[in-house]
């Protein structure tokens, strides 16, 4: 594919996926509402909600969403309103200006406290969020579209420029600012919570094999599938920070998920998927 549109570009996905994209030869488009400094490719500022056309892009990787579970919780409407009309709007734009393919960005959130560890893309999804649920329902505008999609079940992205008011894997930047600050890590719950953790550089080759690959399933989970508790994260950061102080464990916030862990068969099949990036190294 050689013309991608990247919905969100300006983000710190976003952002990442547009320079490996670039660097890779393909001609890059990114939109979002709030882009900043310039960049070697083009740069649309737009909402995703508006009348949108998409003339002579081939692909389109749609991460433009409203990312934070507590603050969907918060603001349900604005959640439902970004991230379902949002994604109609760029899939009806798709389909008239004929694109080939979509990448949606879904979220290991749609199968909520799974009873299937690791969890596959058949398992029951649970929604426990409201941000899940436009997940969900995006999924589903994704599958009844004329043209080919794959919904891209992101489990806890991380990496470098992340925000630690981030909705991703927001538990690694936050630890990370905390021990800059020499404040102490909080921890949510208990500190047994289950997260699978993929670093940013692994997810853009993943997406970028996705956009050049024959044939991709409707859905499909993106991860390590390795399983790391938040305790064992607080371990990762205290070998490499001897002075780190003692995390602070606080109330479980509404929406959280206990285990999250991704059955990855069905995106090693698909893709031609080199060894991962371990935690360690991505965190060093």
């Amino acid at each position: 594919m050689a013309s991608v549109l990247v919905t969100g570009g300006a983000g710190f996905i976003g952002t990442h996926l547009c320079r490996f994209l670039h660097d890779n030869g393909h001609q890059v488009v990114s939109l979002d509402c709030d882009q900043t400094g310039e960049q070697p490719w083009e740069c649309i500022t737009a909402d995703i909600r508006d009348q949108l056309q998409f003339d002579g892009i081939d692909a389109i990787v749609h991460l433009a969403a409203q990312v934070s579970v507590v603050r969907s919780v918060e603001n349900p409407d604005e959640t439902l309103s970004v991230n379902i009309d949002g994604t109609s709007s760029i899939i009806s734009a798709a389909e008239l200006s004929g694109v080939k393919r979509l990448l949606f960005a879904s979220s290991a959130a749609v199968y909520g406290d799974s009873q299937h560890i690791p969890i596959p893309e058949t398992a029951p999804l649970i929604p426990q969020s409201p941000y899940a649920v436009s997940k969900i329902v995006g999924e589903e505008l994704c599958r009844r579209s004329e043209i080919e999609t794959c919904a891209m079940r992101f489990f806890n992205v991380y990496g470098p420029g992340q925000s630690a008011e981030g909705g991703y894997a927001a538990v690694i930047p936050a630890f990370k600012q905390a021990i800059a600050k020499g404040d102490n890590c909080r921890i949510f719950g208990d500190g047994t919570q289950i997260r699978d953790f993929v670093h940013i550089n692994d997810l853009v080759k993943v997406i970028s094999l996705a956009l050049n690959v024959e044939k991709l399933p409707s859905e499909m989970n993106i991860a390590s599938g390795q399983p790391t508790s938040l305790l064992d994260l607080v371990k990762v950061f205290s070998g490499s920070n001897p002075e780190m102080k003692p995390p602070l464990f606080e109330e479980e916030r509404p929406g959280d998920i206990h285990t999250s862990l991704a059955d990855i068969t069905r995106m090693q099949e698909s893709l031609s998927i080199d060894e991962m990036v371990s935690l360690e190294e991505g965190l060093s």
